[in-house]
């Protein structure tokens, strides 16, 4: 009765030191109790609301976006752990625990999962890689996690580990040898057990052997109900995803998310031995074999639309043409040229090794994040963008007229630095002389002659993804040719700030220790970035007031940007999958203080 009475008034669970006299009870003292879990801290804000001993707007407000964020990843038992050797520091790439043996290539991986895949043994694999490239991805999608040494918190690794919802660090004192690694003086060869524990409170962690995981439920410890209250506050802006396979796709409708503000079409480039049929493009000379591929690559790309419009239901999905810089898809070693000569026996009939060697030498770039990469492959190679539109047309189309699915597609054009990229890619161009570039209206155009449609079946909202200053200057002109701006930030804050999100580990620690910058930059927005986007926002509007806007860079989780975002009086925005929660939580705390 004392103890109910006192946690009634303080609204939690108090340690209560109490001493018995002659029959009577006499409280000496209660304090609060600091070492209790996030699970059990929302469990009690629970049973305080069932109670109505606190309001919805209490209950949302009372645990912070970095506290849910814990409740959302696996964890380390921590009596697994004791005796192991473990190594503390790097840098948190993406939450979450894991457990498995280590390899350290794509290939080895893949050869270890499928031999234990037959073998009925364990699949639970790591990549560890000095950094990882576009062709890793079925590594990290098949993997339960990666470490890398090289990169930052938006470099490639920890995006793409983010978006699956698997834990990554970048520990950057790795010694690479023959046959082996050195992690903080301890020797580790393919085939080794680690475990990781990467969390948003402690050093990332990396532990020699085998732990034991323990697995959040959110249904059972209460972050589902926690969300479907905040959701109630978290009107005026759509919390969207990133995510470029159907299990993303089905993981962020789990969570929460108003639809997909960013698939990233590249990496469904990567999945399974697709990465040969681009290559194979790529460099082809036959005509007719480069209309086959495309016909090839238009399948299996419609084919995952299908599943994602199917999975989304009525949600808005916009998809990103191709981004990547060609550089990101060409062979890296002899052994990888090897399996692609071995992969594609029809190029290697038209192509001697050598010519293809020359061939792929000739796409490699010194610079390619600032290369040949976003809209200027569209223009350079524009049936590559056709492709992907005609895909997503056929796709929605089918899902549509089969399913009885409500669709909305958004078409995103990357990279856009100029009013006449925009309008070219857009509209198309009539060449004299050559073949003339479609565009996207074309590509519509055709679409509807091809399947004798008199209107067009569903609306197509065309966008340009502004990530560099060029194109945030230049707003007011690009409105013209969109429907939505989509900032990445990851790219608008290396253009803006000459800074490079892959190297910038060597001289953070010391610009945050001396208050050059309060965090990284690649985690939360620096005020010139801010700046661009505001005066982006601005323009666009002024030339087209109903401009739908949002953010889809790595930023979009953290809640300082969302306020921003939410200041300046943006549509939406879209993070991974996993980030979701996080800023379902802190739009809705946002709102509830700005109303007070």
């Amino acid at each position: 009765m004392i103890a109910g009475t006192l946690e009634g008034y303080f609204l939690d669970i108090r340690e209560v030191e109490f001493v018995v006299e002659q029959g009577n009870v006499y409280v000496v003292r209660n304090k609060e109790v600091k070492q209790k879990s996030m699970v059990t801290k929302l469990r009690i804000l629970a049973d305080l609301k069932a109670d109505e001993q606190i309001t919805d707007e209490e209950y949302v407000t009372s645990l912070t976006p970095n506290e849910l964020n814990s409740l959302l990843y696996s964890t380390i038992n921590p009596q697994s752990v004791t005796g192991l050797t473990v190594v503390k520091g790097g840098i948190a790439g993406s939450l979450g625990a894991t457990c498995g043996r280590v390899f350290f290539s794509t290939k080895s991986l893949l050869e270890a999962y499928w031999q234990a895949k037959s073998e009925e043994a364990d699949t639970n694999l790591i990549l560890l890689k000095k950094s990882t490239y576009a062709e890793d991805v079925q590594a990290v999608e098949i993997g339960c996690g990666v470490i890398s040494s090289e990169g930052g918190y938006t470099s490639h690794a920890p995006i793409v580990a983010r978006s699956l919802g698997k834990p990554a660090v970048v520990y950057p004192e790795i010694s690479y040898y023959d046959d082996h690694v050195m992690i903080g003086g301890n020797q580790v060869k393919e085939g080794d057990y680690l475990s990781l524990e990467i969390t948003s409170v402690d050093e990332p962690a990396i532990y020699l052997g085998q732990a034991t995981l323990d697995y959040p439920d959110i249904e059972k410890n209460g972050v589902k109900d926690l969300l479907s209250k905040a959701k109630r506050f978290s009107k005026g802006i759509k919390i969207l995803a990133n995510a470029d396979t159907p299990p993303e796709a089905k993981q962020a409708k789990l969570l929460g998310a108003d639809g997909i503000g960013l698939c990233r079409t590249e990496h469904m480039f990567h999945r399974e031995k697709r990465i040969y049929d681009f290559r194979d493009l790529l460099i082809t000379k036959n005509k007719d074999r480069k209309q086959k591929i495309l016909d090839k690559i238009k399948a299996f790309l419609s084919k995952d639309f299908e599943e994602m419009f199917e999975i989304m239901d009525g949600k808005p999905i916009t998809i990103r043409l191709l981004d990547a810089p060609l550089h990101e898809f060409l062979p890296n070693e002899e052994s990888e040229l090897d399996e692609t000569i071995a992969q594609l026996p029809e190029l290697a009939a038209e192509l001697t090794k050598e010519e293809m060697r020359q061939s792929f030498l000739k796409l490699k770039e010194t610079n390619p994040m600032l290369g040949h990469r976003g809209c200027r492959v569209g223009i350079s190679s524009p049936e590559i963008y056709d492709v992907q539109t005609s895909a997503i047309l056929e796709a929605a189309l089918k899902v549509k007229q089969d399913k009885n699915v409500d669709v909305h597609p958004g078409i995103m054009i990357p990279l856009i630095m100029s009013k006449e990229e925009m309008y070219l890619i857009k509209n198309g161009q009539i060449m004299e002389g050559k073949e003339s570039v479609k565009g996207i209206i074309g590509v519509i155009r055709e679409f509807m002659r091809n399947n004798e449609l008199k209107r067009q079946p569903f609306e197509v909202k065309i966008g340009a993804m502004i990530e560099l200053p060029a194109a945030a200057i230049s707003a007011g002109e690009i409105a013209k040719q969109t429907e939505f701006f989509s900032f990445g930030t990851n790219d608008l804050t290396q253009t803006t700030m000459g800074l490079s999100r892959d190297d910038i580990n060597s001289f953070l620690p010391a610009y945050t220790e001396m208050d050059v910058w309060k965090n990284d930059p690649f985690q939360n927005l620096l005020d010139p970035v801010k700046l661009l986007i505001d005066q982006a926002i601005q323009a666009g509007r002024q030339v087209r007031p109903d401009l739908s806007t949002g953010i889809c860079g790595e930023h979009g989780a953290n809640p300082e940007v969302i306020e921003f975002c939410l200041g300046i009086g943006m549509n939406y925005i879209s993070c991974s999958p996993f980030g979701i929660p996080i800023a379902i939580l802190a739009v809705a705390q946002t709102n509830l203080a700005n109303t007070h």
